[in-house]
């Protein structure tokens, strides 16, 4: 068995490769607080009716309002991260990550409506994984900010982009209610791979040499 000073020192070396580990935002501008005019940077609205800036905020001074008021139609928003966010590319070190995405919202989608979003991976030629269209309209509440969170498939390989489609749609409006989902904080968590450092590759010789020691004295 190894002596304690060699646990000591491949113990080391794992924590300084860990510590390399760094987390970021998949989607640019989550909290919608960089406004250009009346419209949030980094986002682009989709279907009949394009989604607003609101006021009504889970968190700072700004919310997204996705809404068909009229009824029959749908309101979406939509982020390619990097042609529409502005941010760097997926690298390899994303590869194999299984990151999360949640968001906040709160609303109501009236009795022929739904609510739901849709996160792909996008290389140079198109999709590489697409999650399908999830539903959450029936975790929304129309005076209290929900959580919603997703595990999303791991990163492919040659991933460049994160898209990611958040929409809401409606028959006839019934019962008086309206159509209306508010969106807030939205999160893609991120964790790229640490990259060794030179101190991380020092430590590794230092470790092998003392397990190498110890080994030399036992067969001693």
């Amino acid at each position: 068995m190894l002596n304690l000073k060699a646990h000591a020192a491949i113990a080391t070396l794992f924590l300084a490769g860990a510590a390399g580990a760094a987390t970021t935002n998949g989607i640019a501008n989550g909290g919608f607080e960089v406004v250009n005019g009346n419209q949030p940077v980094g986002w682009v609205g989709a279907d009949s009716s394009a989604p607003v800036l609101s006021n009504d905020a889970h968190s700072g001074a700004h919310a997204m309002l996705l809404s068909v008021p009229g009824g029959f139609g749908g309101s979406g928003l939509l982020q390619d991260s990097i042609a529409h966010g502005g941010l760097a590319a997926l690298t390899v070190a994303n590869v194999g990550d299984t990151p999360v995405l949640s968001f906040w919202a709160k609303g109501d989608v009236s009795p022929t409506g739904n609510a739901k979003f849709g996160l792909s991976y996008l290389g140079d030629n198109g999709v590489l994984y697409d999650s399908g269209l999830q539903y959450f309209h029936s975790d929304l509440s129309g005076t209290t900010w929900k959580q919603i969170s997703f595990q999303a498939a791991a990163i492919p390989t040659g991933a460049k982009a994160v898209y990611l489609l958040l929409n809401t749609a409606v028959g006839p409006l019934q019962d008086g209610r309206v159509n209306a989902v508010y969106i807030d904080d939205v999160q893609l968590t991120l964790t790229t791979a640490p990259v060794p450092e030179p101190e991380t590759y020092a430590l590794l010789i230092a470790g092998l040499g003392v397990v190498a020691a110890v080994a030399r004295r036992r067969r001693a």
